[in-house]
């Protein structure tokens, strides 16, 4: 399993637990707000299990990027490449827990 392929498995499984949405419903081009019915807290409640489980964070600019679930997914990673790429330039991080 890829990191990709995770990371929509974790949105999707976060999507079903704490927005009550049918993950059958959920592709990556899924639209969060339009097709999905989210709002700004469901869209909260997910940056914040994603930062707990990954260790990123999803910031204001973050959160206006997102519209869809692929659009969460390449966030996250792009984030995570940040982190990794930190490290290589001396700094300590925690990928997961």
């Amino acid at each position: 399993m890829t990191l990709d392929d995770e990371l929509y498995d974790d949105v999707t499984t976060l999507l079903a637990n704490h927005c009550a949405v049918d993950p059958a419903r959920v592709g990556p081009t899924t639209q969060l707000f339009d097709e999905l019915g989210l709002d700004s807290l469901d869209l909260i409640g997910m940056a914040q299990a994603l930062q707990s489980k990954y260790s990123v964070a999803l910031d204001n600019e973050g959160i206006a990027e997102i519209r869809t679930v692929g659009d969460v997914v390449a966030f996250v990673r792009r984030r995570m490449s940040d982190r990794v790429a930190g490290a290589g330039a001396g700094e300590s991080t925690v990928l997961e827990r």
